[in-house]
Order: C-alpha cells, then structure tokens, then sequence
C-alpha cells in the first residue's frame, strides 16, 4: 500500500504541475463550468415555475438533491474516466504505445488511473454538489447521499467504459468527442417518475442519476444501486481483457 499512495501521491503532483502549464485554460474553464451549472440552475427553476410545481412530479428539495448528487457524481467520475481511463488510453492504443503501459511495474488500473487525472478541471461540480446535498439533506441523511454519490459516480465511470473501450477495441472514434456533451446535457432534469418511453431511452446514458434520486427518497434500495455498479464493473473488466489480449496477439 505504501508503494501505492507513494504512486497517487506522485500523480497528483504531476497533475498540478500539469495544470499550472496552462492555468489560462483552466481558468477559462472553470468559469464556463459556473455559467454552465448557473444555467442549468436557471432552466430548472423557470420550467418548475412554468409548470407550478409540476415538474415531473418532484419538489423544489427533490430538485436540489438531484442537483447536487448529480454534480458530486459526475465531478468524481469525469475526474477519473476523462483522463487516464478512456482518452489517453485510447490514444495510447491507437499509437500503437499500449506496450508500455503494459509492461510498467504498476498493475494497468493504477496505470490507467493515475495517468492523468481532471480533478483540476472538475472540482467546481464536486464542490457545489457537497454544498448542494448538505443543504438539501437533512444530517441525518447525510451519509446516504454521500454513499448514493459514490454508487452514481461508480456507475457512471462503468457505463463510459463498457461504452469506450469497444469504441477503442475496434474502431477510431474519440470518446472525448460528443459523449460529455450529451452528457451534461441530459442530467438537467430527472425522470424518474416519468412514463415517457422515448424520454428514457433518450436518457439511458444518465438514469442513474433519476434513479440515485429514488435511492434518497426511499424507492429505491441502496443495494440494488450498488449491484447495478458492479454488474457495469464486471462488464468493463471483461471487454478490457478482450482489449489487452487482442492488442498481445497484434503486437506479437
């Protein structure tokens, strides 16, 4: 374990440097990242209006948790899985440089993990997600919210990957192109309680987030949430070893 912190400790480090290379563009970022979450604050509150608290069948402190479970768990897994898990990987493998990752001391999760991570470029989400639930959680739900965020987060990172890596396996396209866009586009609202079949399949990418929302409002068990993560985690892992093992025969 030493060995391993001494590995985050390092990533970390080199993360920060990174990030101080181009601080402008971080910057800049940062501050779309505001506007953005400002936008969709301002859309959510203008459609409750106009619907006279009809949207979907939730109350204004349903919507907040939503808010901020949803910005908390997209925070952690985009900080995660848009660095070092899908699109330096993909990159890696594509360069045909996927040898090297492979044959580092540190196993290839850590490898993956640790080779560039975007917690500089997310932190704005995590921050006002934490505001936004120990706002609209009572203390003693606390520890639920914070554990559905994590299950939601999990589910998130699993989904990209079973989503990226067939995409890194067997064809060309950029996970970092379209994917994020649709979605922080579609967890502007949750419909869970929505019998809109099109509206679901629209949103297949982002239900988790109706569905955390549910787990906090006691329709949805805790346990069913977390099997949900390691179902998408056991699915992730099998098309990763078809991706290492295809890649070992063409390189050989």
């Amino acid at each position: 374990m030493p060995y391993y912190f001494s590995l985050l400790r390092r990533a970390i480090k080199l993360h920060f440097l990174r990030w101080d290379r181009y601080r402008i563009d971080v910057l800049v970022w940062i501050i779309s990242i505001w506007l953005t979450i400002g936008i969709h604050a301002c859309f959510v509150f203008i459609a409750y209006d106009t619907t006279e608290g009809m949207l979907f069948g939730y109350s204004p402190k349903e919507l907040i948790s939503f808010f901020g479970i949803t910005l908390f768990a997209t925070g952690l897994a985009q900080s995660i899985v848009h660095g070092g898990l899908v699109v330096n990987l993909a990159k890696t493998v594509w360069s045909g440089n996927f040898d090297y990752w492979l044959t580092q001391p540190a196993p290839l999760l850590w490898r993956m993990l640790l080779e560039d991570m975007g917690l500089v470029w997310f932190w704005p989400h995590i921050t006002v997600g934490i505001i936004l639930l120990l706002l609209s959680l009572s203390p003693s739900q606390w520890p639920l919210g914070f554990a559905t965020g994590l299950t939601a987060a999990s589910i998130e990172i699993g989904l990209m990957l079973c989503i990226c890596l067939p995409c890194i396996r067997w064809g060309r396209w950029d996970p970092n192109e379209g994917l994020w866009e649709y979605m922080e586009n579609s967890r502007l609202m949750p419909i869970g309680r929505s019998r809109s079949f099109m509206l679901w399949l629209a949103s297949f990418g982002v239900l988790h987030y109706s569905l955390a929302l549910e787990v906090l409002t006691g329709k949805l068990p805790l346990l069913l949430f977390i099997a949900i993560a390691i179902l998408l985690f056991l699915l992730s892992g099998i098309l990763l070893k078809i991706l290492i093992r295809s890649y070992g025969s063409a390189s050989s």
